[in-house]
């Protein structure tokens, strides 16, 4: 007796209604989590990755304890791209507005904070960064990774840049990951777009 079986592939084809029930839970669950945070104001440990790049805008950013340095990260398709890293002990920001774009679904996701942004504890890995920029008491250095008497690991330097306080007005920054400690969104809205 012949226990084989076959498989034929006749046509794909995509199942609407579970597809349309899925997004539309994703959608709820993640209006229900940001809802929750809009009623405390108050989020702890938010990671934001793994989606992409998406577009952080704001007025000003006052902050403090700011450290910025090379690094890379999972960007969308690509796994390994350039980035710089910032991180912020304590930071403030106006006019927050923070935006993904969904080609395949035709939106844009935007979460905006119609008043000042507090934040603890602040990590983001940026591909690019628009503003005009203040520091205090700003200091650059490069220093050598590994053992700096091989002269083959000599060659592998690591470039750090920080400052006791820093300011940003006008920001628009690309980014692929964002975590903060702490976060205070008073005033928040979240809203769809539709992309032309």
């Amino acid at each position: 007796m012949d226990m084989a079986t076959k498989s034929v592939i006749i046509g794909g084809r995509t199942a609407k209604k579970p597809l349309l029930a899925a997004l539309l839970g994703g959608f709820l669950f993640l209006s229900a989590l940001l809802s929750i945070f809009g009623l405390t104001g108050v989020a702890y440990a938010v990671p934001i990755s793994g989606v992409g790049e998406f577009t952080v805008q704001f007025n000003k950013l006052t902050g403090s304890g700011f450290k910025m340095y090379g690094g890379v990260a999972e960007a969308g398709n690509a796994p390994q791209t350039p980035v710089f890293v910032n991180e912020m002990e304590k930071a403030t920001i106006q006019g927050l507005r923070i935006s993904k774009d969904f080609p395949a679904l035709g939106i844009r996701v935007i979460i905006a904070a119609s008043e000042p942004v507090s934040i603890d504890g602040l990590v983001q890995k940026a591909t690019q960064i628009d503003g005009n920029i203040s520091f205090g008491s700003l200091t650059m250095k490069e220093s050598y990774v590994g053992n700096t008497n091989n002269p083959v690991e000599k060659a592998a330097k690591e470039f750090t840049q920080g400052a006791d306080s820093i300011t940003i007005e006008n920001g628009d920054i690309k980014t692929v990951y964002l975590f903060q400690q702490k976060v205070t969104l008073p005033g928040m809205k979240v809203y769809f777009e539709k992309l032309n």
